[in-house]
């Protein structure tokens, strides 16, 4: 090849495509190029695949021989796009030998125009259907390869017209509009909204959002909130947790039949002679709890706690057992709540509501004129409801209802027993009570340990704690809760909470451990203690209901150690996800409330503070401190003013991010 300056060519570049040059100069196998944009290179002599037989254009004038070659190039692309290779394909599918690039346009051009020369050079090398290159030629494929090639052709054609019109949907969709090409994609958007790079979606979904302006999930979520696919409140949370929020047809079916059957009563004690109550807080509509008391002829008095009974009606790995098993608990949030077994048991077949006739597993506990636990007993039974309502409203039954006074009063000697028996009984935190009507956010605040709560309360201490000596008397494997703890600690405490003093001996806690031995348990002062009063909204109570119901029927255990274990250890994984949706849910409509405050401050040219108390500053660097308003405890970096453990100081809210659940303050001295 006879290459000169003025000469043009096609050289082998980074691409497929052969790209254009003007020779400037050739010396020693190195040839000096001018491109297209005005710009030189040097290339080897080897990388030239075609060059005119002599020079073309002039090279004393740059910009001249820059035009000529501009021209050259725009030549050999309208050529290039007239080449219809599927016909020369055809043409010489018959001899499937291989070609020079020259002796194909041959077919078509003559040899002396070498514009279109270097236009079939061009589609060749670009082409990857109709011809396959080797050694500097030019085969056509075989029928079969010829198929192949058009369908992955057709393939990429598709993805590209799919990837393109996703592109425009994710532009429509943060201009408010969702256009038919993403509407089978909503739920991928939203799983990106919620978990970003996490989310498994389609690739072309993928590529499309990375080039769009949602690529970031905070942008995506309001895009989508822009378009009124999903509220600005949406639960991210059950989303990246992949929480069950619905029953299938054949579990809500099952769930009828069980209600249909009825109650068998066959094998069950008739309480409902029994003034038997159930007191729950304001929205409980499954209630799982209730309870009977009476003083004796002689002094002694009798408890009964009654909880409901979905062990009777649930079995082992039957339909709606895997479902509860998966789901671990309910979950309960301040705008919806998801239960573990489906609404018509939970809320109607099951739950123990005003006048309601059920059957229950009845815990009996006999103390004697000194509070002492003399006697306890565990069956099956049937009870009538005679009331159902919630803590404040028995609170202002107390002075006027002689029994439910009598049992309140009971359950604070029951407290100082436990006390006795050294149980830290410390005050704790109000507990808020977010709550959201109609888009309406509420905060309220119920003392936990109040009256009639803390009556229930203390009633469902002692009755897990009479489980646990039921299950270690008859020998039968349970789980237990226990809890290491200092003797010699503090036990007396201010009446009121006091955020210092709970801090401090929150500390002092060891964690509370779950195994097969019974143990003391020691902030409720029992020597041995389980869980199982919430089997309607716990999966492994009502593990332990089948255990208890199957030992007093057949006097035999249905589980081992090991089995019941692996049930709760199956379970307790879906059981901390669930918890973390529900604190995450509570704590954003908390965060939004104050977040509105912090606004309507703000036109009023004011600062959002809230009520605190420092309570540690062992960190270099940090301050912890209790927030009255938020029940709890945070962090901030430490302040330019003294702060000591006790301190009141006036909490400033600087930040609210709801999306990612930040909130951020400083603490300023408090103002007298």
């Amino acid at each position: 090849m006879n290459i000169s300056s003025g000469c043009i060519v096609e050289y082998n570049a980074k691409g497929s495509v052969p790209e254009i040059g003007a020779v400037l100069s050739n010396a020693a196998g190195t040839i000096r190029l001018l491109l297209l944009n005005g710009k030189e290179t040097t290339i080897p002599e080897k990388k030239v695949l075609y060059s005119t037989k002599r020079a073309v254009i002039p090279t004393s004038d740059r910009e001249r021989c820059k035009q000529l070659l501009i021209e050259a190039n725009n030549k050999r692309n309208e050529a290039a796009a007239q080449i219809n290779l599927e016909d020369l394909h055809e043409l010489l599918a018959g001899e499937p030998k291989g070609y020079k690039f020259e002796e194909i346009a041959e077919f078509i051009f003559s040899k002396d125009d070498e514009d279109s020369v270097a236009a079939m050079l061009r589609k060749l090398s670009e082409d990857r259907i109709y011809f396959k290159s080797k050694n500097d030629l030019f085969a056509p494929v075989s029928d079969d390869e010829l198929k192949q090639a058009i369908e992955q052709q057709n393939k990429k054609e598709r993805a590209e017209k799919e990837e393109a019109e996703l592109l425009e949907g994710l532009k429509n969709l943060s201009e408010g509009r969702v256009i038919p090409a993403l509407n089978e994609h909503i739920n991928s958007l939203k799983e990106y909204a919620a978990c970003g790079a996490e989310a498994k979606l389609p690739k072309r979904l993928l590529n499309a959002i990375e080039k769009s302006d949602a690529s970031v999930p905070v942008k995506m979520f309001r895009a989508l909130v822009t378009a009124g696919v999903v509220g600005e409140d949406e639960n991210l949370e059950i989303i990246r947790s992949r929480l069950p929020t619905v029953f299938s047809k054949e579990q809500i079916a099952e769930a009828q039949k069980i209600c249909e059957a009825g109650l068998n009563t066959s094998v069950r004690k008739d309480l409902t002679a029994l003034k038997a109550w159930a007191i729950d807080t304001p929205e409980s509509k499954d209630r799982d709890d209730a309870f009977s008391f009476e003083y004796n002829n002689n002094g002694t008095a009798t408890l009964w706690v009654h909880i409901s009974d979905p062990a009777e009606v649930i079995k082992p790995d039957d339909l709606l057992d895997k479902e509860a098993k998966c789901r671990g608990t309910s979950v309960y949030m301040p705008d919806s709540r998801i239960h573990m077994l489906p609404d018509n048991l939970s809320e109607n077949f099951l739950s123990l509501d005003e006048g309601s006739v059920r059957g229950a597993l009845s815990f009996k506990m006999t103390f004697d004129n000194l509070c002492s636990l003399s006697d306890f007993e565990i069956f099956e039974s049937i009870i009538q409801i005679e009331k159902a309502t919630d803590y404040d409203t028995a609170n202002t039954m107390l002075n006027d209802n002689e029994w439910l006074k009598a049992a309140y009063d009971f359950s604070q000697k029951l407290k100082q027993k436990r006390v006795e028996n050294g149980a830290v009984i410390i005050p704790r935190q109000p507990e808020p009570e977010v709550k959201v009507r109609d888009g309406v956010i509420t905060v309220e605040f119920r003392d936990r340990d109040s009256l009639c709560a803390g009556m229930i309360s203390e009633f469902m201490i002692w009755t897990n704690h009479v489980a646990a000596e039921w299950f270690k008397k008859n020998e039968i494997p349970s789980l237990y809760r226990s809890q290491d703890g200092d003797e010699n600690a503090k036990k007396e405490f201010k009446e009121d909470f006091d955020p210092l003093t709970f801090w401090q001996v929150l500390r002092t806690f060891r964690k509370t451990v779950v195994g097969t031995s019974a143990k003391k348990h020691f902030s409720l002062g029992v020597n041995s203690y389980t869980q199982v009063t919430s089997p309607l909204r716990r999966y492994s109570d009502l593990v332990l209901h089948r255990q208890i119901k199957n030992f007093i029927r057949e006097k035999k255990n249905l589980y081992t150690e090991d089995e019941l274990t692996q049930e709760v250890l199956i379970s307790d994984i879906s059981v901390g996800r669930a918890e973390d949706v529900m604190q995450r849910r509570e704590r954003y409509f908390m965060l939004k409330y104050l977040k509105n405050e912090r606004q309507k401050m703000s036109k009023q040219k004011k600062d959002l503070l809230l009520d605190g108390v420092v309570v540690d500053t062992s960190s270099n660097n940090e301050v912890t401190f209790y927030v009255d308003f938020l029940c709890g405890f945070r962090h901030c970096r430490k302040p330019d003013f003294d702060v000591s453990p006790g301190r009141k100081v006036s909490v400033k809210v600087n930040q609210i991010d709801l999306y990612d659940g930040i909130i951020r303050f400083d603490l300023l001295p408090l103002e007298s």
